[in-house]
């Protein structure tokens, strides 16, 4: 319950933060010491976005120190996914073809499946998306420590003998800016939803320069 109410909380901060030109950073708020000529002083800081270290599609560790001054968006999913998956990724792939390799924005597709979704697996996935470039990555690793992650995110993603595939989780894309912090939790299977993600992606670039 307590997730829930934080999970609203966010949406709320986000539905109005688009009536904004600037992006609002997501997340609780950090306190830290510092010494300056012999004081102790304090601030605060904004929490950072989880970090991870999983295996892509395409073969070998990632890790998210590597996505370091790039603007990423995340995603949890698993590739037997027999309902919300479809328009996910049906959306993903207009961020996709609206930032080019070269722009500074990768895409971060987490599955929650990885006893099934192997790397053989994911990069089979790939290929009939039509994902041949390299700002695109579809990870798997230990199952703990992909659900311990979606929790960090604040994404719902476990296992439910009851659901469709076996698996239940949110649509959301998580945007996160060169920074490493939290921007944005958008709705992956609503377009108008992905449009306000794709324009934020834009005043992060903007911002970033």
């Amino acid at each position: 319950m307590k997730k829930i109410l934080t999970l609203f909380c966010l949406f709320f901060l986000f539905a109005c933060n688009n009536k904004q030109s600037k992006i609002k950073v997501l997340g609780e708020k950090i306190v830290i010491t510092k010494t300056a000529k012999g004081e102790e002083m304090y601030d605060t800081i904004s929490a950072q976005a989880p970090q991870f270290c999983l295996f892509s599609h395409k073969g070998g560790e990632i890790c998210s120190r590597q996505l370091n001054n790039k603007i990423y968006i995340v995603d949890f999913f698993f590739t037997h996914c027999p309902s919300i998956c479809v328009a996910m990724k049906k959306n993903l792939l207009r961020v996709h073809d609206k930032f080019g390799e070269n722009s500074g924005v990768e895409i971060v597709s987490i599955s929650i499946d990885p006893v099934r979704d192997s790397v053989s697996v994911l990069n089979s996935y790939a290929q009939k998306l039509g994902v041949d470039n390299t700002n695109w990555n579809f990870f798997t690793g230990n199952k703990d420590s992909i659900y311990a992650l979606a929790e960090n995110f604040l994404a719902l993603a476990s296992e439910d003998s009851n659901s469709p595939g076996g698996f239940i989780h949110d649509g959301n894309f998580i945007l996160v800016d060169s920074a490493g912090k939290i921007r944005g939790y958008y709705d992956g299977t609503d377009s108008k939803s992905v449009d306000i993600l794709i324009n934020d992606i834009g005043l992060l670039q903007t911002e970033k320069k």
